[in-house]
């Protein structure tokens, strides 16, 4: 690479880097010959670098798509600390008119944009005389519909994709199942893409699950880990969760209720804290944040909106109260701590009703035409129409609320342009809206619920069980990080022989094509094209000859095997 761009390591250096992170010299190799990527790194891992590096390489313009408009301001204010011009494309943005003389001079050559903005044809037509080199997307588990984040705006991209000229495309996002990959690459219209997956494994995390007992209270257990009453491990690990424990840390929750709740629990114990939902105002979350940020607050309790474009280093802790609906979800939030590279702690509160209240929070029950008319009437209503607002008038769980949403855009009831959603029929009519896809996702659905189940109740290595969730293998093992591992708890070994390991592809009469995820005991876990996750008994597939390994010649080439 250096031979074809002598500049390179100058510009490594001119955006104040020495040399390149795990993955991005692969990526950005791949992308300068014409090929699309799909790069799976973690925060803090350096995606961005990525198409900053190849945006000064390339001839035309590279277009990105970000999802916050907070996002956008973070990267133009890092393109103006190195010297590269940049510009954020956004009817909120005044200069953008400006912006845009110069993208036609040539002056300018990284863009980033909403995805209602790239969507909405304004954009499009203004390139229309500047070829586009490279097209990105940010945080691109948005695009599925089956990623834990999903934003029904993402789904037209592909088709701007093909309008600005079909350029090499670059998805990026930090947790991405197989499943979810595949989704990326088929809705872009990826071809053969690339996939770069690093950094999946957080050795600096210590996974713990602590199970609730019936005599035990919440607010007890808080209380005597933030205290650092913490299980007998090593006296050396012991004393490294005392001491995470003592600086800064986020505590997720499911509900907007247990999060004030929480937070006045942490100030009645003397503890600097304050409390995150999408309910508050604007400028009450942008204190918070803040504050956080500048150590004036020790700990903030958080629902899930909480998240996206937070990046402090140096939080020691991450403790679930209750369960997320995926481990994608989980590992996200959990991976918030220790982004520093040093020591941090992660628990999670395991109550038996926890997954099905996390089922309801992700919307993951059945939506219904009624529930699809509670949308659009409340679309009707209100004003504001965010999430959080038809939340709000709803009462619909978040996840829920964006499949009627997705509904009603395919259906023709809304149109989403630059930030807003626009009504384009005036009355609801329940026959003309198809729920036909709602089967494969409830199934998807609830096997992710199944796998989170899992994950709280296996006796193995935790750190094992997330990369298999991820596709990938541990190193070793074990990795003595874990309570499972530390405390003693292994499950037996399988008494069956079998032939199939983990990332084998396999084939089973009535579940379809799949691949091995993980084999733990006498279960092994397979992820299905058509199904989702099955925990299958090794004992009664082997028996009855139920999952066959597939020979190379039946394996059907998805594009997306990890290079």
């Amino acid at each position: 690479m250096s031979a074809e761009h002598p500049q390179l390591e100058d510009l490594l250096e001119k955006f104040g880097h020495q040399e390149f992170k795990d993955g991005q010299r692969e990526a950005l190799r791949a992308l300068l010959s014409g090929r699309d990527v799909i790069a799976i790194l973690p925060t803090g891992a350096g995606k961005s670098l990525i198409y900053q590096l190849a945006s000064q390489l390339l001839p035309g313009v590279t277009l990105v798509v970000t999802p916050l408009l907070a996002l956008m301001s973070d990267q133009l204010e890092a393109m103006e600390e190195v010297g590269v011009k940049a510009v954020g494309f956004s009817s909120l943005y005044p200069e953008t008119r400006e912006a845009l003389e110069g993208i036609k001079r040539g002056e300018i050559k990284l863009v980033y944009v909403t995805p209602e903005g790239a969507t909405g044809g304004n954009l499009r037509e203004e390139l229309d005389d500047r070829p586009v080199s490279l097209f990105v997307v940010d945080e691109a588990h948005c695009i599925s519909e089956w990623g834990y984040d999903f934003r029904p705006s993402y789904l037209q991209l592909g088709e701007v994709v093909e309008e600005v000229g079909r350029p090499p495309v670059l998805a990026l996002t930090a947790t991405a199942t197989p499943w979810v990959r595949q989704d990326i690459a088929r809705t872009l219209g990826m071809r053969d893409p690339l996939v770069v997956a690093h950094g999946f494994d957080r050795p600096n995390l210590f996974l713990q699950v602590h199970r609730l007992e019936q005599h035990e209270d919440e607010r007890q257990v808080l209380e005597a880990l933030l205290s650092g009453q913490v299980e007998a491990y090593t006296e050396e690990v012991s004393a490294r969760i005392r001491r995470a424990l003592e600086g800064p840390g986020l505590i997720y929750t499911n509900t907007t209720r247990a999060a004030e709740e929480t937070a006045g629990w942490l100030k009645e114990m003397g503890i600097p804290a304050g409390y995150y939902h999408g309910r508050r105002r604007k400028s009450e979350r942008e204190r918070v944040q803040q504050d956080f940020m500048e150590g004036k607050l020790r700990v903030v309790v958080a629902t899930n909106a909480f998240g996206m474009g937070i990046d402090k280093p140096d939080v020691r802790f991450v403790i679930h109260r209750d369960a997320p609906a995926s481990l994608e979800a989980y590992y996200q939030e959990a991976g918030r701590a220790g982004r520093d590279g040093e020591f941090a702690f992660c628990c999670l509160l395991h109550k038996d009703e926890d997954l099905e209240k996390a089922a309801f929070m992700a919307g993951s029950s059945d939506l219904t035409l009624d529930e699809v008319r509670q949308v659009y009437q409340a679309l009707r209503k209100i004003r504001r129409r965010e999430l959080e607002d038809i939340q709000e008038e709803t009462g619909l769980g978040r996840s829920l609320i964006v499949r009627a949403l997705m509904a009603l855009e395919r259906s023709g009831f809304i149109r989403q342009e630059e930030d807003r959603i626009l009504l384009t029929r005036k009355r609801f009519d329940p026959q003309q809206v198809s729920l036909e896809e709602e089967h494969a996702r409830r199934e998807y659905e609830r096997s992710r619920l199944e796998m989170m189940r899992s994950y709280m109740e296996s006796p193995g290595c935790r750190r094992e069980f997330i990369l298999n969730y991820f596709g990938e293998q541990m190193r070793g093992e074990r990795c003595n990080m874990c309570d499972n591992d530390l405390l003693g708890r292994r499950p037996r070994a399988s008494r069956v022989d079998h032939p199939f390991e983990v990332g084998q592809r396999v084939r089973h009469p009535s579940l379809g094509d799949g691949t091995v995820h993980r084999i733990e005991g006498d279960k092994i876990t397979v992820l299905f094209a058509s199904k989702g996750y099955r925990e299958l008994s090794l004992e009664h597939i082997v028996r009855e000859g139920l999952l066959a390994p597939l020979s190379q010649d039946d394996r059907q080439p998805s594009g997306l095997e990890r290079r």
